[in-house]
């Protein structure tokens, strides 16, 4: 996109984390705000952070998992803004533990969220998008997505699915005047863990709640790599070293995590 100032951008998990962040610098940009989450507290503490960049912001509720509260949110968000040229696909959950160890209702729930959130929110908001004279779609993936991790099977899953999705969408717009990107972050600080599941979700949580968190770089990292991609059209962006490390394990070695699985079964069983 040439400018983002005076644009609309919708940002689903948008109350906290990278969505929170990403709203900001979105807002920075001089670019309005649709904050989508399925925690009313948290957009609303984020439109009070982006409002102070003097844009308009509005909030909706809503679980991106729900096909037909997202088809609602076309319509609210024009009818605050007049317009939408930006989605981010943002909105995640995670698990971690063994799949065999994992309950196929904790499965369904992060496809939910992670895989059809996306597509639920590309299939709502394209129709809109391809009626502006610029727009993007920015796809948050992960670092899984580049290379399934043991012990992470089912969160690859959905990043997997994510990275395939966006690029075969990205192949069908080229020629619209809507771009398409995908972000591969590494691990960052955030507010994930918080909600995981899985055999080792309570301790991934104590993890992410725990001082070593405060040694993992910032979701502002992201939130700039998701600007980026916006204005510059950029394909994909890799964001943090462990990501890069991942994207160059995929290219080299495809398919060979048993090492990582051997580490991996080893910490768990202690």
């Amino acid at each position: 996109m040439q400018q983002l100032a005076g644009r609309v951008a919708v940002v689903t998990g948008a109350g906290s984390g990278i969505g929170r962040v990403a709203s900001e610098r979105l807002a920075a940009r001089g670019c309005h705000l649709a904050l989508v989450d399925v925690s009313p507290g948290g957009i609303e503490d984020t439109a009070e952070l982006v409002r102070r960049a003097g844009v308009t912001a509005s909030t909706h509720v809503a679980d991106v998992s729900d096909a037909d509260r997202m088809g609602e949110l076309p319509a609210e968000v024009l009818a605050s803004h007049g317009a939408v040229h930006v989605l981010v696909n943002n909105a995640g959950v995670t698990s971690a533990g063994a799949f065999a160890d994992e309950r196929l209702e904790d499965v369904r729930w992060m496809v939910g969220v992670n895989m059809w959130g996306v597509v639920h929110g590309c299939h709502a908001f394209l129709p809109t998008l391809l009626e502006q004279d610029e727009a993007h779609i920015v796809n948050v993936s992960s670092m899984t997505g580049l290379l399934g991790l043991p012990h992470n099977a089912t969160y690859a899953l959905t990043k997997g699915a994510v990275k395939s999705f966006t690029e075969g969408l990205r192949g069908e717009l080229i020629t619209t005047n809507v771009g398409v990107s995908t972000i591969f972050p590494g691990t960052h600080r955030t507010n994930i863990t918080s909600s995981a599941r899985g055999a080792e979700g309570e301790r991934i949580a104590r993890l992410g709640a725990s001082r070593m968190s405060a040694l993992m770089p910032p979701p502002s990292r992201v939130a700039k790599a998701i600007v980026r991609a916006i204005e510059k059209d950029k394909p994909r962006m890799v964001v943090g070293p462990d990501a890069r490390v991942l994207d160059l394990a995929a290219r080299l070695a495809p398919g060979r995590t048993g090492l990582v699985g051997r580490a991996t079964s080893r910490l768990s069983a202690h």
